[in-house]
């Protein structure tokens, strides 16, 4: 079955998309030396509830992917991308 995707790419804190969407997976650059600390948000900025955090330590790239057809942001994904160098998120309508 074909999956229409999008992907949407930040380099500091902000919106990785408005409206109902499912995030499918997250890849992102750690400098690593340091905890890396990403909140997505299912909200429109980062004062809404805190929907998905991740932690990482190691250097380089890294890929996070959510099973079961990824999980449901109803109002949107803010991100405060923390430490990380860049984030890229995999999403689907």
């Amino acid at each position: 079955m074909a999956r229409d995707m999008t992907s949407t790419h930040l380099n500091v804190d902000g919106q990785l998309h408005t409206g109902k969407i499912r995030l499918l997976s997250i890849l992102y650059t750690s400098a690593g030396g340091g905890l890396d600390h990403i909140k997505l948000y299912d909200a429109t900025s980062a004062t809404g509830p805190v929907k998905l955090e991740l932690d990482t330590t190691k250097q380089g790239v890294i890929t996070w992917s959510l099973p079961e057809g990824g999980m449901l942001f109803s109002n949107g994904i803010y991100c405060d991308i923390g430490g990380a160098t860049s984030i890229t998120a995999l999403l689907k309508d």
